[in-house]
Formats: C-alpha cells, sequence, structure tokens
C-alpha cells in the first residue's frame, strides 16, 4: 500500500504529498455488473466479463428491489451506473436450507450463489432469490457533467435513488487508509455480506485521468486483500502426472478440507 502511495506521489508530481486524499471502499465478494439507464429509465443491465464484453442479464437484474428500474438522473441522458450484486449471509443460508428441502445441492458460498441466481434462464427463479446491491461508481455517459471527485460521485449516485455502501470512507494521507483498513478488518465479521478486502481510490478525478492506467489496472486504485484463510490437512497421497509435452508433476491427494469458500481435495506440488 505504501507504494502505491509513493506511485501516487511520482504520478502526481505537483500535487502536495499531504494533500492526497483517498476513498476506502469494501471489496465485495459478489458479482460485478454495469447497469445503462437512457432517460432515467434501466434498458441493459450486464456482467463485467473481460472488460470490454459481458453477458446480457437485464431481465434477471429487473427483478433486484434494491435496483430501481427509473430514476433521476437530472440532465444526464445515458449514464453507466457500475456497481456489484451481492447475496446478504441471511439470505445464503435461507437458500441453502431450500435446497436442501428440495434435494438439490447446496451452493458452496454467496458469491456463486449470486453468480448462479444471475444466470438463470428464467427471470422468475432469479426474483426468488435474496440479491442486493451496492453501486460504486459511474462508466460511459452522455450529456450532464460529472462531479470532480469519487465521493462526490457516490453522493451523486445515492441522489439517483441507488445504494451505496455506508462504510465508505474519504482520507487524507495513506495512514489514514491503513489504519481504516484494520478497523474494517475488526468488524467484517459482523457484517451481514462478505467482503474480501478494501479499494484504494484517489478521490480527485482529474488525477485519476492523469495517472491513466497499465493494462487492465487503474494506477490510481489499489485494491488491498484480507490474509487468505488457512487450514491444516492430510496428505494421503501423491500421484504423478504427465502432460502432454512430457512434464512431470507430483499432486497432493489430500482428506478434503473447506478452506476460502471451496473444498480442496487436490494440490500440485509443482515447486519447493
Amino acid at each position: 500500500v505504501r507504494e502505491f502511495h509513493q506511485r501516487v506521489l511520482r504520478g502526481l508530481p505537483d500535487v502536495p504529498e499531504d494533500s492526497i486524499e483517498y476513498v476506502v471502499e469494501l471489496k465485495f465478494d459478489g458479482l460485478a455488473v454495469a447497469l445503462t439507464y437512457e432517460d432515467g429509465l434501466l434498458v441493459r443491465g450486464a456482467t463485467r466479463g473481460d472488460g470490454l464484453q459481458g453477458e446480457d442479464i437485464t431481465a434477471n437484474l429487473r427483478t433486484l428491489r434494491s435496483i430501481p428500474l427509473k430514476i433521476d438522473t437530472g440532465s444526464f441522458k445515458r449514464i453507466e451506473v457500475r456497481g456489484e450484486v451481492y447475496m446478504p449471509l441471511a439470505g445464503f443460508k435461507a437458500l441453502n436450507q431450500e435446497q436442501v428441502k428440495k434435494g438439490e445441492k447446496p451452493y458452496v458460498n454467496p458469491r456463486n450463489a449470486a453468480a448462479g441466481s444471475l444466470r438463470q434462464l428464467d427471470p422468475r427463479i432469479c426474483a426468488t432469490r435474496p440479491l442486493d446491491f451496492f453501486c460504486y461508481g459511474i462508466g460511459l455517459w452522455r450529456g450532464g457533467e460529472l462531479p470532480q471527485t469519487q465521493i462526490a460521485t457516490l453522493a451523486t449516485l445515492r441522489r439517483f435513488g441507488l445504494r451505496t455502501n455506508p462504510l465508505v470512507r474519504q482520507m487524507l494521507g495513506i495512514g489514514q487508509c491503513l489504519d481504516y483498513y484494520h478497523e474494517i478488518l475488526d468488524c467484517r465479521q459482523t457484517l451481514n455480506y462478505e467482503i474480501d478486502g478494501v479499494v484504494y481510490k484517489v478521490n480527485d478525478l482529474a488525477d485519476q485521468q492523469s495517472l491513466g492506467a497499465v493494462s487492465r489496472a487503474p494506477r490510481w486504485a489499489l485494491a488491498y486483500k484480507f490474509p487468505a484463510p488457512e487450514e491444516t490437512t492430510i496428505v494421503r497421497d501423491i500421484d504423478v502426472q504427465v502432460g502432454r509435452t512430457g512434464a512431470i508433476t507430483p499432486v497432493a491427494r489430500l482428506e478434503p478440507v473447506f478452506v476460502g469458500g471451496v473444498t480442496v481435495a487436490n494440490a500440485t506440488l509443482h515447486n519447493q
């Protein structure tokens, strides 16, 4: 995180070090979506996909109560709202209980349950799923004028009638950012949804433009993930796999263990 801060300083040589503001947001463990509103009406909803092309899931997104079908966008003729669909933990537990009652396989974690629900071919099935939505930014737009900061962008989205996360904070300097990371880590277990870290964003949108991006990663933002969960299990056997090029890879056969939302039974032993 401190290296990220130093890169920001190098990219903004005319900005005093003690005046750089960051916005700290939660990193949700859900499914990123983009909502397009034209003249205030929801006309399209899509998954993020590869960043250029995603899946059209408009019909399913229309069933979410936290996604309004009509908003007052003021002078914006067209606006793309970016956010995350997630499944609250209480809803996830109830859904899995229902799956077991019906003799169907329960979902492994809330993220898989949210993604599977949004990809249902029948919107009526999605409508029965306990899904929720937080927005965190604006993509493409036409008409209107964007705010000058990320924190003001979130306030604008709230004025539109969209939900933003109440735990977002504006910070001055990287020290406050790190302090808030530990606050969130301590209260993580009390939240009704899963997160796997925080996201730091340079608050000033003009500074974001100046910093730009490398490949698909913006220079003005950083995801700082929580420590990975760890579990201990037993190696029952080691097999050897031969790849198509003749490469030999030993594979550990493990006593299955549930960790990080998945059950792990095999692990390649490809380095010391």
